[in-house]
C-alpha cells in the first residue's frame, strides 16, 4: 500500500447499497476549497473560514447533470478532527447512482488543475483514500497510535452491544498495557548500560538475580495475557453453543424456535438430523452461534461412527453446551455417564417435552448432575424458552463462562510481536544463567524494547503499516 498522503482523500463512509442516508468523507488540505466550488448555502459563504466544528444545510451542484441536490455539511478543521487534517463530511441520501455523481463532480472537476494555485499555495490533487487510510493518517498524524488503530478496526467489526463495548472499552487498554511492559524493560536497559559503564569500578548498579526475577516477571505477565486470551476470546461468530443429546430428545425443534425459523428437519423418526447446522442468533447484546449436532446413536456401523465423531467435533471447542433429554422417558445410565464425560465444559442441562406425561423430574436425577444449570422446555408450547434464553445471557455477563480471559483482545500480530519478545528474554535469561557480560544483555534488551514499539507504533515500518491497515475497509 503506497500512496501520497498530501493528497486529498474521499470515500464513502456509510455501508454500500441503498439507504436513506449515506456519508461521504474528505480529508487534506484542500477539501474545502474542492467542496466549495459545488456547495451552495444561504448561511454559509466561504468554508475554509469557518472556525471548529459547524455544519449546514444546503445543495451540491451537479452541473454536468444541472441538478441541486440536498445535502448537510459537517465541517471539521485540523488539527481537531480523527485525522488532524480538514475534514468535511457530506451526508445525502444513500442512493449509490447519486453518490457516484458527487464522486465524479469532485474528483473530475479537480483533474488537471495541479499547478493551480490559490493564495500562493498549490492546491493537491484529490483521489479516492484507500482502504484505512483516514485511520493510517491519524495515527501518521499523531491522533492515536498503532495499538488504538487495529482497536478501531475492532470497533467497526462489531456486531452486537456487548462487542462494542467491549471494543471501545479495549481501545487504551492494549497501549497501556504495552507501555507498562516497555517501561519496565527500558528501566532494566538503562541500568544494565550504567553497569557497563561502572564495570571497572567493582559497583554492582543491578546484580545478574534482580535482572532475573525481573525478567522472570515480565515474561509471566506477556505469557499470561496471550496464553489466557488465545484460548478465551469471544469470535466474531459470537459464543459457540452446541446442542448435544440422544435422537428425539427434541434438540432440532428447540433450535427451530430459537431461531424463529424452520432451519433444522423436524420429524416422528428418530435420527432425523443427520449433518451439523449452525445460525447466529443475538439476544440483549450477545451473540450466540447455534450448533444442531446429530443424535448420539447406539451401534457400531460406519454411519453411527461418522456421525458420533462430528457430534463431538462440533462441541470440542464449544463455549456451552446443551444437553438436551427428553422428559418423557427415564434417564438412563449411559446418559449420565456421558454427561460426566463432558464435565469440563460449561454444560446446561435442558429437560424438553415438558408437556408430555414426565417420567423424569430433577429429584430422580443422580447428584453429580446438581451441579449444572437446568432448565424445563417444551419445544411444541414454548414453555421455558424464555427462561433458557435468559440462562444463555446470564452465564455469559455474570461470567461463569470465561471468555474475555485479562480482558484485552490482541490481534495476531501484536501476538506474534509479543511472542518474539518472550523469545528475546528467553535469550537473555540464558545469558544471565551463563554469567555472559552485560554488553550482550543491553543488546537484547535494545531488542525487546523495540519490538514493542512495534505494537504502539513507535518502530514503523511501512511493512508494518501496509499489514495493519489493508484489513480496513474504505472510508475508514
Amino acid at each position: 500500500m503506497s500512496f501520497n498522503l498530501d493528497d486529498d482523500i474521499i470515500a464513502v463512509s456509510s455501508p454500500t447499497g441503498r439507504s436513506p442516508r449515506a456519508i461521504i468523507k474528505l480529508s487534506g488540505k484542500n477539501v474545502f476549497r474542492h467542496v466549495q466550488k459545488h456547495f451552495r448555502s444561504a448561511d454559509c459563504a466561504i468554508l475554509s473560514s469557518v472556525k471548529g466544528f459547524s455544519s449546514y444545510q444546503g445543495t451540491f451542484h451537479i452541473e454536468k447533470e444541472k441538478i441541486l441536490i440536498p445535502v448537510s455539511l459537517f465541517i471539521m478543521n485540523a488539527p481537531n478532527s480523527y485525522t488532524r487534517e480538514d475534514v468535511v463530511e457530506i451526508h445525502t441520501f444513500g442512493s449509490p447512482h447519486l453518490l457516484e455523481m458527487i464522486f465524479e463532480t469532485l474528483l473530475l472537476a479537480n483533474q488537471g488543475n495541479y499547478h493551480q494555485t490559490y493564495n500562493d499555495e498549490e492546491e493537491r490533487n484529490m483521489r479516492l483514500a484507500e482502504p484505512g487510510e483516514f485511520t493510517k493518517r491519524a495515527f501518521l498524524n499523531g491522533r492515536i497510535n498503532l495499538a488504538e488503530a487495529e482497536s478501531v478496526l475492532r470497533i467497526i467489526r462489531a456486531k452486537t452491544d456487548s462487542e462494542l463495548m467491549l471494543a471501545v472499552s479495549r481501545l487504551k487498554e492494549i497501549t497501556e498495557f504495552m507501555n507498562d511492559i516497555q517501561g519496565e524493560l527500558m528501566k532494566l536497559c538503562a541500568e544494565v548500560e550504567v553497569a557497563i559503564d561502572f564495570n571497572d569500578n567493582d559497583i554492582d548498579i543491578i546484580t545478574y538475580d534482580k535482572l532475573e526475577s525481573h525478567l522472570l516477571s515480565v515474561n509471566e505477565k506477556l505469557n499470561r495475557a496471550v496464553n489466557k486470551n488465545h484460548t478465551s476470546q469471544i469470535p466474531h461468530d459470537g459464543v459457540k453453543t452446541v446442542f448435544i443429546g440422544w435422537p428425539n430428545a427434541g434438540k432440532s425443534s428447540l433450535f427451530n424456535k430459537l431461531l424463529n425459523c424452520e432451519k433444522a428437519i423436524v420429524t416422528s423418526i428418530h435420527g432425523t438430523t443427520r449433518d451439523i447446522l449452525e445460525a447466529t442468533v443475538d439476544w440483549e447484546g450477545v451473540s450466540f452461534q447455534l450448533t444442531d449436532t446429530p443424535g448420539i446413536m447406539d451401534g457400531e456401523g460406519e454411519l453411527e461412527s461418522v456421525i458420533f465423531k462430528r457430534t463431538l467435533g462440533s462441541f470440542r471447542d464449544a463455549h456451552i453446551v446443551l444437553f438436551v433429554i427428553d422428559g418423557s422417558e427415564r434417564l438412563q445410565s449411559e446418559k449420565v455417564e456421558f454427561i460426566e464425560s463432558i464435565s469440563d465444559k460449561n454444560v446446561i442441562v435442558v429437560m424438553n417435552k415438558t408437556d408430555l406425561e414426565r417420567r423424569s423430574e430433577w429429584d430422580n436425577y443422580p447428584q453429580e448432575m446438581s451441579r449444572y444449570s437446568r432448565v424445563k422446555t417444551s419445544a411444541l408450547t414454548g414453555v421455558g424458552l424464555e427462561e433458557l434464553k435468559n440462562l444463555l445471557v446470564s452465564t455469559i455477563l455474570n461470567k461463569s463462562v470465561d471468555l474475555s480471559a485479562s480482558g484485552i483482545i490482541f490481534s495476531l500480530r501484536q501476538k506474534l510481536i509479543m511472542a518474539k519478545v518472550t523469545e528475546i528474554i528467553g535469550r537473555i535469561l540464558e545469558s544471565i544463567q551463563l554469567q555472559i557480560g552485560h554488553e550482550f544483555v543491553a543488546i537484547d534488551l535494545r531488542g525487546a524494547v523495540d519490538s514493542i514499539g512495534e505494537i504502539t507504533g513507535e518502530v514503523a515500518t511501512d511493512d508494518i503499516l501496509d499489514l495493519v491497515f489493508k484489513e480496513f475497509c474504505i472510508g475508514k
